[in-house]
């Protein structure tokens, strides 16, 4: 893949040179050794860490005579670190500016951006600024098989969980088309993957605010609509986010959503049917949530 890229960048490069010859800007070198004559070739560079975990965002020039020295600043992530200064060196048209990290101090499915300016930039081509996004995607795997009951449609459906790894002692479970389908009539929904979140430490679950397979309705767990509508609002998944759960279910003492290791069962959503306007809930009682259990 960094070949393919490279043969790109250089073939644009390419363009920039004979572009700057037809226009009559002097031939010979297009470097002075000046570091106002580098620049990005685009203003969005993006990372995936769990695919190549190397960072290398190009800089790049038009000529190749002597060593160019282009100083950048950086902004952003500070989980981060942006060397100043990228070297293009004698006889080369691209630099790397590379960017270091501990692995340790990244979350899963965090998306983390870097703000990158090329300073005294005065070049007509390319860039000076660039914008760099890096994630740490986690793909999901099968995890069982099993069978849901879904108290509101009054089904039970065969049906293969999958996990990705979202947060320390976090997975992010969903069942695919599990809404309505089977229901039959004129009031026979399109099917919606159930999403929701397992703490395998403690076996709590969290289900977030999500269609039910049309947009009139909706469900979540209770703590989850209460963030949502009148409450901080907190990013789904989060740490905040479960902790207001958390704090919720304690708070009204009704029973959480949870996994029963001995049953094998998730006891998922405790309203099977809320506006997605007002959080109100039409259909559900906490204590009668879904349950997927587990062959």
């Amino acid at each position: 893949m960094k070949t393919i890229t490279r043969l790109i960048l250089l073939s644009a490069l390419a363009v920039f040179a004979s572009c700057k010859d037809d226009e009559g800007m002097g031939g010979g070198s297009a470097s002075s050794g000046s570091s106002t004559e580098g620049f990005f070739f685009k203003q969005a560079f993006n990372y995936n860490l769990t695919s190549d975990p190397v960072v290398e965002v190009p800089v790049v020039r038009l000529g190749t005579e002597g060593d160019l020295a282009v100083e950048v600043t950086a902004s952003g992530s500070s989980e981060f670190t942006v060397p100043s200064q990228v070297v293009i060196k004698n006889g080369d048209r691209m630099g790397a500016l590379v960017v270091t990290y501990d692995p340790s101090k990244l979350s899963f499915n965090q998306v983390y951006e870097i703000a990158l300016s090329i300073k005294d930039y005065t070049s007509i081509y390319g860039y000076q600024n660039a914008t760099v996004t890096i994630e740490k995607p986690t793909s999901y795997y099968k995890y069982g098989a099993g069978t849901i009951v879904e108290d509101w449609w009054g089904e039970q459906e065969d049906k293969e969980m999958f996990v990705r790894e979202f947060a320390e002692d976090v997975l992010q479970c969903y069942l695919p088309q599990c809404w309505g389908h089977d229901s039959g009539g004129p009031d026979k929904y399109p099917v919606q993957d159930y999403v929701f979140y397992w703490n395998t430490k403690t076996n709590k679950v969290y289900v977030p605010f999500q269609y039910m397979g049309c947009e009139d309705w909706c469900i979540a767990d209770q703590g989850a609509i209460a963030c949502k509508f009148g409450g901080p609002g907190y990013k789904e998944g989060s740490a905040e986010w479960r902790s207001y759960i958390d704090t919720y279910y304690t708070t009204c003492a009704y029973p959480q959503p949870h996994y029963d290791p001995e049953k094998k069962a998730f006891y998922l959503s405790d309203s099977a049917a809320c506006s997605p306007a007002d959080g109100s809930v039409a259909y559900g009682t906490p204590g009668r949530p879904d349950v997927f259990t587990l062959e």
